[in-house]
């Protein structure tokens, strides 16, 4: 559906922000974003501040997306402005349920700016005030991991990356599987880049770990997509 399709009685803030976020899983970035900001207008007006928070950090990642895709820098200063956004109205509306999420994006970006230091610092705040389900902490374990990997500290990182992983991989009951899929896929394509160097025989272990979820999910446009490219980089197919 285009834009110019949106009719009334179907631009309520939540049905934009559905179709963005549905646009940006399948990869349709451009198309994604004009939803997507759509959605934070009517989103404001009716007074829905959580979903605002959550629409909000639907455009940081596709901002985030089109950064990793292009390399253009403008891209990862929009998404750090979302990023900071979502933590400026958790804060100011009280939202504490938000605030993990806030700086998980918070982190996230930073790792686009390669600032680790700052990266950790608002993954472990993520961790602290996390409030949701035990296998999505994993997935911001796994992270934290990384950016600890980056930074120098690799024995750490490793080790908190399969922590994340075991966290995702024994309470992914009652989860929709396109997630589990998703942030173990991510864990293991993590891996895979960072021991690429250093330990390449099992980077190409964790590389096929990811390989065998993401050609299982029809759904995981995005993460095939970011596999090939990674297989690019570190010479595997």
């Amino acid at each position: 559906m285009s834009v110019m399709q949106v009719k009334l009685g179907k631009n309520s803030g939540s049905y934009l922000h559905e179709r963005g976020a549905v646009l940006r899983e399948k990869d349709c970035l451009e198309e994604a974003l004009v939803f997507l900001t759509l959605s934070l207008v009517h989103l404001q007006k009716e007074g829905k501040y959580p979903e605002l928070v959550d629409a909000l950090k639907d455009r940081c990642l596709t901002w985030k997306h089109l950064f990793l895709v292009t390399k253009e820098k403008a891209y990862a200063i929009l998404a750090k402005k979302d990023a900071e956004s979502m933590l400026e109205i958790a804060k100011s509306y009280n939202l504490k349920d938000k605030l993990d999420t806030s700086y998980f994006r918070i982190a996230e970006v930073a790792m686009l700016f390669e600032d680790y230091q700052l990266a950790i610092s608002n993954y472990k705040k993520a961790i602290k005030f996390f409030g949701g389900h035990p296998a999505e902490k994993g997935d911001f374990r796994y992270h934290l991991g990384e950016a600890l990997y980056r930074n120098g500290q690799k024995k750490e990182g490793k080790k908190t990356i399969l922590q994340g992983v075991r966290e995702i991989r024994e309470n992914s009951k009652g989860i929709d599987p396109f997630l589990i899929h998703v942030w173990e896929s991510g864990a293991y394509m993590r891996m895979a880049e960072l021991l690429s160097e250093d330990e390449h025989e099992e980077s190409r272990i964790y590389f096929d770990k990811a390989k065998k979820i993401i050609y299982s999910d029809p759904k995981l446009v995005i993460r095939k997509r970011q596999l090939e490219e990674l297989g690019k980089r570190i010479g595997f197919k």
